[in-house]
């Protein structure tokens, strides 16, 4: 029979060190991560998906047309409804900046809370759900007659708006007010 007192020196002196079994799962390691097949890339659904998270942000807006806010750096595209473009007049009133100062109004001084609603629109601005205290300005918009629905579901207000001839519906304007910009 062996002494203790030798094995514990063969031990030592043997195969098996830290340092060596240190190294040996040090390359089986490197060769594990070399062969390891890459991950695919998502799918063009899954990115959209990924990328189309909501949010939710909130902040003192600066409007800059009927539809369009900005909050910080983000510009955002109210989800859902359409306002005349630049230049639109309607008579002797500029419609595009009737339906801008109608938004302003309501944004004055107020803390506006946006939830993104979409992808990013076209021209790369946030779309999105936005409201002060609980009131949807994209509501409100088509509501008051300064907006169209524009599948925002808010066909029965924008219909209520037209028959009390709120906004632009008092107005006497060209059937080309929206050039085709939405359904008439």
């Amino acid at each position: 029979m062996s002494d203790p007192k030798d094995l514990s020196q063969s031990a030592r002196s043997g195969w098996f060190r830290p340092s060596v079994a240190f190294a040996v799962i040090a390359v089986g390691y490197a060769i594990y991560t070399e062969v390891r097949p890459e991950p695919a890339a998502p799918s063009p659904e899954i990115a959209r998906a990924h990328s189309a998270i909501v949010s939710e942000f909130s902040g003192i807006a600066t409007v800059s047309d009927g539809d369009t806010l900005r909050i910080g750096e983000r510009r955002i595209e109210l989800d859902g409804i359409l306002t005349p473009q630049r230049s639109v007049r309607c008579g002797d009133v500029n419609v595009y900046r009737a339906a801008a100062d109608a938004l302003r109004e309501i944004t004055r001084s107020e803390t506006v809370t946006c939830r993104i609603s979409d992808l990013p629109g076209a021209n790369g601005r946030d779309v999105a759900q936005c409201a002060i205290e609980g009131v949807s300005l994209n509501q409100h918009m088509v509501a008051s007659g300064w907006a169209r629905n524009r599948g925002g579901g808010y066909a029965e207000a924008e219909a209520r708006a037209r028959a009390e001839q709120r906004g632009l519906w008092g107005l006497a304007c060209p059937a080309d007010l929206w050039r085709g910009s939405g359904p008439e």
